[in-house]
């Protein structure tokens, strides 16, 4: 699994970086973060546990030797 930008403490010390920086308010670094990145939003832990218990649960029973990116689209693939 390849995730990217999620809702952890890191992320809120990045953002919190920003708004001193910037001198932005916290939804205004979020925004700024989420366009800048590229990605459709800023994924919440849910989102990457979700992947995980599919991967590792009767679903993902065939799966095998998979890298997934989970990074609300940052990564450009085909």
């Amino acid at each position: 699994m390849n995730p990217g930008a999620v809702r952890t403490d890191r992320l809120k010390v990045r953002l919190e970086s920003m708004t001193k920086e910037q001198g932005i308010d916290l939804a205004a670094a979020e925004r700024r973060f989420v366009e800048g990145s590229g990605v459709t939003r800023i994924g919440e832990p849910e989102d990457i546990a979700a992947l995980a218990a599919l991967v590792v649960g009767p679903e993902g029973r065939f799966l095998h030797g998979s890298l997934i990116d989970m990074d609300g689209g940052a990564t450009k693939t085909v």
